[in-house]
């Protein structure tokens, strides 16, 4: 096994270097090839420095996956080297079989014990137009389903307005409202903007804004939570900035409701549950797939339950459904195989690969927050000088979604600025790499981009030259060429056997000196 910066005995007593230290994966966050000229990136912006490396690096393309992917999906396809998966295609399977959820043995099992305690079901979700990982849909068939049980249901919804439009929010609503008509129990209670319930930068004072809403209904609006978002919208407020507010006809948690959760990312919902769970062993699976969450039986809330009962009754949240169960990420295969693994992305998507880098003990295994890609450029130029780091991945974000919404002027604008911010931060690190040795790997990651045909990948330095034949591919392909650039065979990767895995875009000659 050949490792970065790692020198072994070969057979004949020569000494044998691995791979020239470090591997640099630049991800460019809302890069796409267009037909024209598939080594353009998106928007056709000023990029002199990708220019430069596609005119001296070994290129090629990937094509985006068939259905539309998110950042966190295309991450999670680099990480785990499959293809991006739809992560509303297994909820969709379970609703068509046959008895729907209700034939699922967990789902049932929370439907009937609530229906014989007798409690309100509050159903927590994400409200986003249909669309990139928009579940709107499934949040209403979700609903429906328990109001046929008799069980009345309590919508609290988090109002996106960075991954989606910034005034989306209504039709996400009206949306639900047709797929639930003449479905009787079924009533949004609250609505929170993405900032008060999820971002990062929800602070304790944010997140108490969103218990008072959903537990003590605190403060209410009396024209109608539809309204209000409109009114909100009008004055200019993006949907995610959007206060907590419950409507008036919502009367607050009781005693024997129970909350049941639909998060695609169970890690961006752990700190308002926490917050609304304070007594809870909460136990929330911290991977990327869909999840189904609830809290099962009694869930006693201090401020509203009976004298009776004690004070911390909140039961844990435990996981009715599962779906796409989590694959090993490609960060755990680097790091069992003794490589130095760091990351430096931008704030606001810090929790998206965050997860990943739990746990290692290595030192220099370190995730690190930054709010620019330049300040990510940054980042990793200290850790290339310090010479201590093995592969370092620098997710350069990023284009949102409603900066790349066709049709407008302003929106095209807006992301030209940023890809030409991210292609500076690109030139900064071929700039130190070509001074100090290793390899780059520069790729658009997005697959959300209507757009694009196909997505740019780069490998500029170590052992691969401009003439090194490399195939085109899918995002699936990324992690076992990270692997051959690592100098770690495919079987490092859990589950090669299963086919599950791709192969590398290229091959690398056995014996190759790749740190000259």
């Amino acid at each position: 096994m050949r490792l970065f910066g790692r020198s072994r005995q070969g057979g004949s007593g020569s000494v044998e270097d691995g791979p020239a230290r470090p591997l640099v994966i630049a991800l460019l966050q809302g890069w796409g090839a267009g037909a024209a000229d598939a080594r353009l990136p998106a928007f056709s912006a000023r990029t002199p420095a990708f220019n430069r490396l596609a005119r001296r690096a070994a290129a090629t393309t990937l094509t985006p996956a068939p259905v539309p992917a998110s950042l966190a999906t295309g991450l999670a396809a680099i990480a785990e080297g499959q293809e991006p998966q739809d992560p509303r295609a297994r909820l969709d399977a379970l609703m068509r079989a046959d008895g729907g959820l209700m034939a699922d043995r967990g789902f049932s099992a929370f439907a009937h014990d609530l229906s014989r305690i007798g409690g309100d079901c509050h159903l927590l979700c994400c409200l986003t137009p249909s669309g990139i990982e928009g579940f709107t849909a499934h949040a209403a068939r979700i609903a429906a389903t328990l109001a046929y049980e008799g069980i009345r249901v309590w919508v609290h919804a988090v109002l996106d307005g960075r991954d989606s439009a910034p005034d989306a929010a209504l039709k996400a609503m009206h949306e639900f409202r047709e797929d639930v008509a003449g479905v009787e129990g079924v009533q949004f209670a609250t609505i929170s903007g993405r900032a008060f319930a999820l971002d990062s930068s929800a602070d304790d004072k944010a997140l108490a804004l969103v218990r008072n809403a959903m537990v003590d209904a605190d403060p209410q609006t009396r024209d109608g939570l539809g309204q209000f978002i409109d009114a909100q919208n009008r004055g200019g407020i993006n949907d995610g900035d959007i206060t907590p507010m419950a409507d008036i006809a919502y009367p607050g948690m009781r005693g024997d409701d129970a909350l049941l959760v639909l998060h695609p990312h169970a890690e961006g919902m752990t700190p308002l549950l926490r917050t609304l769970l304070p007594e809870g062993g909460l136990t929330i699976p911290a991977n990327r797939p869909v999840t189904l969450s609830a809290c099962r039986r009694v869930i006693g809330w201090p401020q509203s339950a009976p004298p009776s009962l004690p004070a911390s009754r909140a039961t844990a949240l435990h996981p009715l459904l599962t779906l796409e169960p989590p694959q090993p990420r490609l960060p755990s295969v680097l790091r069992e195989a003794g490589l130095t693994v760091a990351m430096a992305v931008p704030q606001a998507q810090h929790g998206l690969w965050a997860e990943s880098m739990e746990g290692c003990p290595l030192a220099a295994s370190r995730a690190v927050p930054a709010p620019t890609a330049l300040d990510v450029a940054d980042a990793t130029v200290q850790w290339i000088k310090q010479g201590e780091t093995d592969v370092i991945f620098a997710l350069l974000g990023g284009v949102p979604a409603s900066a790349r919404s066709l049709g407008t002027m302003a929106s095209g604008s807006a992301a030209r600025r940023i890809v030409e911010q991210q292609d500076k931060a690109l030139g900064r690190l071929a700039a130190i790499l070509e001074r100090r040795g290793g390899t780059l790997v520069a790729m658009g990651t997005d697959t959300s981009l209507a757009a694009a045909s196909a997505l740019s990948l780069l490998i500029h330095g170590g052992a691969v030259t401009q003439e090194t034949p490399l195939a085109t591919g899918t995002l699936a392909n990324v992690a076992p060429t990270l692997l051959a650039l690592a100098g770690l065979p495919l079987e490092a990767m859990p589950h090669r056997d299963t086919g599950a895995i791709s192969t590398p875009l290229l091959t690398l000659p056995e014996g190759l000196d790749a740190a000259s």
